[in-house]
């Protein structure tokens, strides 16, 4: 009996050590490494970045934390806190500095990013600081709501312009995260009005089931104008509205939009991520887009389990790493298809968020 126990437990010490680790596990570590050298002391945001994209460079650190338990994590996060929570965005007509305190400034959209990545941290540390900060952030987003074209958030403020689909599914995904993290009802009415209001508005184009930019001054929506970043907020607010609804149409329709972005609308004859052109993912904002795409796939994946989803995501990551990786400066670059274009902290932390899914499929 003891012998048949023990050479049990020797098969299953032999199996666990014998299997192999993810593939995309070693330029993962690499690329976070680059990342985190790539933060300034002074102002805790990242080089090469601008400041909404450091939102999401964070988001992407902070879900490397959560995937791989690193503890060294944590203090970055911290460190961004307090040093970004005052922040000089520019200077007035008169020279006099400009500040972004506590991670509001001009644009909604800004806002939202920062918000999405502090409810994630709160998440990961446990913190409560993190989550209070998301609730003073969102407490000024609904300042951009008004009755204009029905309803919704405007994306700028000071003067307030442009209902646009980012700053409304920013916001309700944001509302729908703080109330899961509070269950404080008023961000549930938020979540459900803001959605009730988006999908009335004609931004989600079911003739090709792509996510339009935003609306003209007419409350119509422009049309041609499609960003991955764009799906992958949908996406995830249409499948949290199925959450909380059990209204099954939500979430066929955040399948109908993943599967027209990932099989014909934005990517590449190989089925490779891009955006409608090369110069938008080389560009200061579009850098940015596919990585927040694959966020929100992930997310999509975990409530269908649709298998189509988690090989899209394998795929891309394959060709980020064997296609899109610089060895010289341990980092990736902006054209997942290849080849390797220029070193950018932004770039690098889009491409690392599919390679973190990715790892986190193949762990």
């Amino acid at each position: 009996m003891y012998k048949h126990f023990l050479t049990s437990v020797l098969l299953v010490f032999f199996m666990l050590s014998c299997s192999k680790p993810s593939p995309f596990e070693g330029k993962m570590r690499e690329s976070v490494q680059t990342s985190l050298s790539w933060r300034n002391d002074t102002t805790g945001i990242w080089e090469t970045a601008g400041w909404w994209n450091s939102a999401n460079v964070l988001t992407a650190t902070i879900r490397y934390g959560a995937v791989t338990k690193d503890p060294a994590i944590p203090s970055v996060i911290e460190d961004v806190f307090e040093k970004a929570r005052h922040y000089q965005i520019g200077v007035d007509s008169t020279g006099t500095p400009r500040y972004c305190d506590n991670f509001i400034n001009d644009y909604y959209d800004d806002e939202g990013w920062w918000a999405l990545a502090w409810i994630e941290a709160s998440k990961l540390t446990g913190e409560k600081k993190y989550l209070d900060m998301a609730e003073i952030i969102f407490d000024d987003m609904t300042t951009g709501w008004s009755d204009a074209c029905g309803g919704g958030i405007f994306w700028k403020k000071n003067p307030l312009h442009y209902k646009n689909s980012i700053a409304n599914n920013l916001f309700s995904l944001t509302a729908i995260r703080l109330y899961k993290a509070t269950q404080n009802p008023a961000y549930l009415d938020w979540f459900k009005k803001n959605v009730d209001w988006y999908t009335q508005t004609g931004m989600i184009n079911t003739d090709i089931y792509q996510i339009e930019d935003g609306t003209k001054d007419d409350c119509t929506p422009n049309r041609n104008a499609h960003y991955t970043y764009n799906q992958g907020v949908a996406i995830a607010v249409l499948a949290e509205m199925y959450l909380q609804t059990n209204d099954k149409s939500y979430l066929e329709l955040a399948e109908k939009i993943a599967d027209a972005t990932i099989t014909t609308r934005l990517v590449t004859d190989e089925g490779i991520l891009r955006e409608m052109k090369p110069e938008i993912d080389d560009s200061n904002d579009g850098v940015q887009f596919k990585g927040i795409f694959i966020r929100h796939l992930a997310f999509l994946y975990e409530v269908t389990k649709n298998p189509a989803y988690k090989d899209f995501i394998l795929k891309n990551a394959e060709s980020i790493i064997t296609k899109d990786y610089d060895p010289t400066s341990k980092s990736f670059g902006c054209y997942w298809y290849g080849p390797f274009h220029k070193e950018s902290s932004a770039a690098n932390a889009c491409a690392l968020e599919c390679v973190i899914e990715a790892y986190e499929l193949t762990k």
